[in-house]
């Protein structure tokens, strides 16, 4: 298993848990959490041949994240 990372290196296929972010109490992590980016939320990476932005799957949702977004996010893989 994966430890720590972040979010704009996971894999297709995979199943991680948002751990949280580079900086707790900046503007843009309040951001993401209202967005459903909430520590122990599960998240993959959507099969979509893009790679910036980057879509991901949480809570049912799809959200689209630049790379230098999701390097803000630090996930875990399941």
């Amino acid at each position: 298993m994966t430890k720590n990372i972040n979010l704009s290196n996971i894999l297709t296929g995979r199943t991680y848990t948002v751990l949280g972010f580079e900086s707790e109490a900046s503007e843009y992590s309040q951001k993401l959490r209202k967005m459903g980016f909430v520590e122990g939320t599960k998240i993959t990476l959507a099969p979509i041949k893009i790679s910036d932005p980057m879509i991901f799957e949480i809570r049912g949702s799809r959200v689209a994240l630049r790379k230098n977004e999701a390097d803000q996010v630090k996930v875990e893989e399941v």
